[in-house]
């Protein structure tokens, strides 16, 4: 019966001990729970603050973008802009070349053609021609040296017709190839209204004795002629330089 309180003692104490050590052990895990606790929340604090600035960069970012897309666009709209005047450039510096090799071609027409006309002149006047042949000569002559001197100071050729050269049978109908047009399409002659072309009329164009085709007159200026090849009368290359005489 003495022992009885004894042991309830002891059960007693060591209830208190257990007690006592799991109190200590709740507390200690409190404390840790509440440390890490903190340490979750500073890190979700830290967490949503990078979010936040991330968040900032990738706006900054589309903007960017925005800006990038804009200004390509512009830069898209100046090259295109910038590549249709190169073409459009291009372009004309064809066309000048065309017709600097025209009036090329043409003042050196001119200048023959001043030439064999003096000498026909003189012909005339040793063969006792006609004054009105003679004079016409004369005209003829000057007409052609002040359409030189134009062509020479990069003036445009008249399109009217100046003194007739009719009178000259023996040069009227006979002309040169100053050029030629892509495919054989056309040719320019040096044959124009100064010296009685008109539309219409058709010339043979020769290589030596060969006739090689045959054009008709498309438009016609003051000294130099558009001749449209007849297609089926083609019979090979046509060449500058080549001949071209009057259909009659």
């Amino acid at each position: 019966m003495h022992r009885l309180p004894l042991i309830l003692c002891l059960v007693a104490l060591a209830g208190s001990a257990v007690s006592a050590v799991l109190y200590l052990q709740i507390g200690n895990s409190k404390q840790l729970l509440e440390l890490r606790l903190q340490e979750t929340s500073a890190r979700a604090t830290r967490l949503d603050s990078e979010l936040a600035t991330s968040g900032r960069r990738q706006e900054e970012l589309r903007a960017q973008a925005a800006k990038f897309e804009v200004e390509l666009a512009r830069t898209q709209e100046r090259l295109s802009a910038t590549e249709s005047r190169a073409a459009e450039l291009g372009r004309n510096l064809a066309d000048t070349r065309s017709v600097l090799a025209v009036y090329e071609s043409t003042t050196r027409s001119l200048g023959d053609e001043i030439t064999a006309l003096r000498r026909d002149l003189e012909a005339s006047r040793t063969s006792n021609a006609s004054p009105e042949a003679v004079q016409a000569y004369k005209n003829t002559i000057a007409e052609l040296e002040r359409q030189l001197a134009s062509a020479r100071n990069g003036a445009a050729l008249p399109s009217a017709a100046g003194a007739s050269t009719a009178v000259f049978t023996n040069r009227a109908g006979r002309a040169t190839v100053l050029n030629v047009g892509p495919q054989n399409a056309f040719v320019v002659v040096n044959f124009g209204s100064v010296r009685g072309a008109q539309l219409g009329q058709k010339m043979t164009v020769n290589q030596g004795h060969a006739v090689v085709a045959t054009v008709v007159l498309s438009d016609v200026r003051a000294n130099y002629s558009v001749a449209q090849v007849v297609p089926d009368s083609l019979r090979g290359v046509l060449q500058k330089g080549d001949s071209a005489v009057l259909v009659r």
